[in-house]
């Protein structure tokens, strides 16, 4: 086993990760320590715990493969390689000499067909613009229809950036640095008052402020568009990372949390924020829409899509298969289908899937709109408007060292649309 690589790796993807339980590292660690010490029982028992606890991670199914090869179980090393390649597809394990009990097994070189399928390119996206500002990190987008105009929000410094549709920088709305403030994420256009935008802030390592003293602060703030000031703040203790939001018709204010896995809610006209709902299938949550305010439909970026009734509370896996609707973080909902910008699998891809009149799928395919390479980096957020879905085709998360910023290195940043129809 490549374990050297692997575990290096393992600590970065965790420590750059909101989900980072005790329980989960210690008996992670525990395997790693058994399978060094030739106990592959307790290898396959501890890495089996770790994938309860913490499911879908690409290591620890890796690893979970390689202890059913070593304690002679090859169709469940087969199966788990299976399942991971639904949402991480790449064939990283076929130069591993641990696999080489399993590579004559029927299904192997199926295996490695359907992974080379899986990362053949689709590209209908088009370029609506692309610029280029060096150090500013967009994260979320939304769209001023009255004046034809975008706001651009930024994860390093907290600016939010005026651009024409044809990508002409208009300058800075505001920065939420000098309201005392920090990273600006998603953001949403308040419907009953146009002057007014909602956006959620947050301390995270690339945050060119960052200490540890203001490390997990993050709250939501209410902007006034036209004094370009920040008029109402919202924060509560703790360590947080607010990312993105929604809104209801009549107001109400939804946004997830990903440092502690919670939906929160500011109810229209009042003064503080409601945790609307707990799950204990919330691991880290990234991205959420409603339709037509029956339901809220919220992204966990670890184990899937979940429809909540907003009466009821009541969370439903959106897909039997949920699995393979992780790693999402846009979420939007259009035309009676679900939008997906799945940054967290690979390949990275924008996809679609249908929903039924209970508002869950019922053995739908997940229809693949993007998955090239060559243009989808890193898509965070985007803004459904007249059936195109406008997004951040390119946000330079890979483009950091310990939070500092690679700036010689920094991308030209490209804003690209998707049909919907």
């Amino acid at each position: 086993m490549k374990q050297t690589f692997i575990f290096f790796f393992f600590l970065i993807c965790i420590s750059t990760n909101a989900f980072s339980q005790t329980d989960f590292r210690e008996e992670y660690q525990k395997a790693m320590a058994a399978y060094e010490e030739g106990e592959y029982n307790s290898f396959l028992k501890g890495l089996e715990k770790t994938n309860n606890i913490r499911p879908n991670h690409r290591v620890v199914l890796y690893n979970l493969a390689v202890a059913y090869v070593l304690n002679d179980m090859p169709e469940e090393a087969l199966s788990t390689l299976e399942y991971r390649a639904d949402f991480y597809a790449v064939s990283d394990f076929d130069e591993d000499e641990d696999f080489n009990t399993i590579k004559e097994l029927k299904g192997y070189k199926d295996l490695l067909s359907y992974i080379e399928n899986k990362n053949k390119p689709v590209l209908n996206s088009v370029l609506e613009f692309e610029f280029e500002d060096i150090g500013f990190h967009p994260e979320g987008m939304v769209l001023l229809p009255e004046r034809n105009e975008w706001l651009i929000s930024d994860v390093r410094c907290g600016l939010i950036k005026s651009y024409d549709m044809d990508g002409t920088e208009n300058g800075k709305v505001i920065d939420l640095k000098e309201f005392g403030f920090w990273g600006a994420f998603g953001m949403k256009i308040d419907p009953l008052e146009s002057n007014i935008l909602w956006v959620t802030t947050a301390v995270m390592p690339e945050f060119c402020s960052y200490t540890e003293e203001n490390a997990g602060k993050s709250g939501i703030l209410k902007v006034d568009l036209i004094k370009k000031e920040v008029i109402r703040s919202y924060t509560i203790e703790g360590d947080h990372i607010f990312g993105d939001l929604t809104i209801s018709e009549n107001g109400d204010v939804y946004f997830t949390d990903s440092n502690e896995p919670t939906v929160y809610r500011i109810k229209r006209g009042e003064s503080s924020i409601e945790a609307f709902l707990k799950d204990p299938a919330f691991f880290n949550l990234q991205g959420l829409a409603l339709d037509n305010d029956r339901n809220l439909y919220v992204s966990d970026y670890i184990t899937g899509l979940y429809k909540v009734g907003l009466s009821s509370k009541t969370v439903i896996p959106v897909k039997d298969e949920n699995q393979l609707l992780r790693g999402t973080d846009g979420l939007y909902y259009a035309n009676g289908n679900l939008i997906l910008i799945q940054n967290g699998t690979r390949p990275i891809q924008i996809s679609k899937i249908k929903l039924n009149n209970t508002g869950i799928t019922e053995n739908e395919v997940l229809e693949i709109l993007d998955a090239d390479a060559s243009v989808l980096n890193e898509p965070t957020l985007g803004h459904v408007h007249k059936n195109k879905l406008y997004f951040v085709a390119n946000s330079p998360w890979s483009f950091y060292i310990n939070g500092e910023p690679k700036l010689d290195e920094w991308p030209k940043l490209q804003i690209r649309s998707l049909r919907l129809d």
